[in-house]
């Protein structure tokens, strides 16, 4: 079940990725995968597992890739979200429930 979250989590971050016209560079697709696990670590270990707080997860999730693309776009990258842009919408980001 945790993992099925997971994979589900970081599927709809790489769909908005796709959506939002960039792809991931290696280090950020990395970094994105732990922060997913992590969160949905926190989520499962608090018991957080109602289908509501798995679509706020979702949610979550596609604000971080936002946030991301506006960094990118914000270095005239066109291409790829990269491990500058996830650190910087991180950052801006956090508190995120449940990711941090």
């Amino acid at each position: 079940m945790r993992e099925d979250l997971k994979s589900r989590i970081l599927q709809r971050a790489k769909s908005k990725v796709r959506e939002l016209g960039y792809n991931l560079t290696s280090v950020a697709e990395d970094d994105l995968e732990e922060f997913i696990n992590q969160g949905v670590d926190r989520m499962t270990s608090m018991q957080y597992y109602s289908e509501t707080d798995r679509i706020r997860a979702e949610r979550n999730i596609e604000t971080l890739i936002e946030r991301m693309s506006t960094n990118a776009k914000s270095r005239s990258l066109t291409e790829s979200l990269d491990y500058r842009s996830f650190s910087i919408a991180k950052a801006s980001i956090c508190p995120l429930w449940p990711f941090c």
